[in-house]
């Protein structure tokens, strides 16, 4: 889902645009166009380089931050400590196969770009 605002230039692209923040780019902005996503991040060559020059914990990270998610709500649905998400973010816990795919479920992403081969 892709939404704009002509002025000042803002543009929201996420598979999910929460409800509150559509409210208050109308509130505060005015018109606010809403289109259907019409290209996967795989298609941008940006973007998947920077993926690549991405460490699984940047990663995790960079994806929880853009959902807005706490540590604590990533780990409630991943079904691990808090503790557990920290580490991996920081590096210092490896992200094992089987976490990569539910990572990947969680953000909606490809699990490869958690998981380091």
């Amino acid at each position: 889902m892709l939404a704009v605002v002509r002025k000042p230039r803002i543009r929201v692209s996420a598979k999910v645009i929460p409800e509150k923040l559509l409210d208050f780019l109308k509130e505060n902005f005015g018109g606010v166009e809403i289109e259907p996503e019409t290209y996967a991040p795989e298609d941008i060559p940006e973007l998947v380089e920077a993926r690549e020059m991405t460490s699984p914990g940047e990663a995790i990270y960079l994806d929880r931050d853009l959902r807005g998610m706490t540590q604590a709500e990533l780990a409630e649905k991943l079904g691990v400590a808090v503790t557990v998400v920290s580490d991996m973010e920081n590096n210092r816990r490896p992200v094992s196969r089987k976490m990569a795919v539910k990572l990947g479920e969680v953000f909606g992403t490809d699990p490869a770009a958690f998981f380091k081969f």
